[in-house]
């Protein structure tokens, strides 16, 4: 089992030409801005609070918590009541710890013949630097038929459209 609190040690330009993770955003931060961005690629752009607290089993006053710290940092546009968004920069960050996610899933399932659950490869996607990130990518190639299926098989699609490819 991997710890709770992990080192990162991201690059300015994070893995090939993506999005960077802000030096400021740390692991949970980065865990709420994902699964915002993958609730809000259903059917409607907002998502409730309560959807969000379901979604990660947590209280909906700690949800409400980081949802004001994730607004104040731009990274989510936030009304109470009428839920929350990613914003650009929201959307581009998600995307990326997305495409991490998926790249690990698919080496441990591809190379390792592991099966990982989505919260662990997530850890292990966010804390990697870029190169490792990198040289996994170049491991699996294309991961995205395998990981997004195993990630989010509800989903029916890819939702790391941008960073993919």
């Amino acid at each position: 089992m991997l710890p709770r609190t992990m080192a990162t040690t991201h690059s300015p330009a994070d893995i090939s030409g993506r999005t960077p993770l802000p030096e400021s955003l740390n692991e949970t931060e980065g865990w709420y801005l994902l699964t915002i961005y993958r609730l809000s690629n259903r059917d409607d752009a907002r998502v409730r609070t309560g959807e969000l607290a379901a979604e990660l089993e947590i209280s909906p006053g700690s949800v409400t918590e980081m949802l004001a710290k994730l607004s104040a940092a731009d990274f989510v546009r936030y009304e109470k009541y009428n839920g929350v968004e990613t914003r650009a920069r929201g959307t581009s960050i998600a995307e990326s710890l997305a495409w991490r996610q998926c790249v690990v899933v698919a080496f441990f399932d591809r190379v390792l013949g592991y099966e990982l659950d989505s919260r662990t490869a997530y850890r292990i996607g966010f804390s990697l630097p870029r190169e490792a990130i990198g040289r996994l990518e170049r491991q699996v190639g294309s991961p995205r038929p395998d990981a997004c299926h195993r990630i989010r098989p509800d989903s029916g699609n890819c939702f790391v459209t941008a960073c993919a490819e």
